[in-house]
């Protein structure tokens, strides 16, 4: 059985109050003594919308990068068998003068 995934509404529009801050001060504001659980929930959420956000950036960016890794990869395929190709021709061109008499 899969476990539940309790964060798929963090990208809901409820605001926070800490939108506009770093991530500096996020986690400078999360570490401060004193602070009420309530705001320490806050600023959690801010930072899980933050990192969830960069994820998906990251995985947009990875999925590129792989597909021209893979476009690269039969281009190499393909100038290797063309170049297979070329030394057999260029060997039965060396050849040819022991065969015909």
């Amino acid at each position: 059985m899969a476990i539940e995934d309790n964060y798929k509404n963090i990208t809901d529009s409820f605001e926070t109050g800490f939108e506009n801050n770093s991530n500096k001060e996020l986690v400078h504001r999360y570490g401060i003594i004193g602070i009420s659980p309530y705001t320490k929930e806050k600023i959690a959420l801010e930072m899980n919308r933050r990192l969830i956000s960069e994820i998906e950036e990251f995985n947009k960016s990875s999925s590129k990068q792989t597909e021209k890794m893979i476009n690269l990869t039969q281009w190499i395929m393909w100038l290797t068998i063309f170049l297979g190709v070329l030394a057999l021709i260029q060997i039965l061109i060396l050849l040819t003068p022991f065969f015909i008499k």
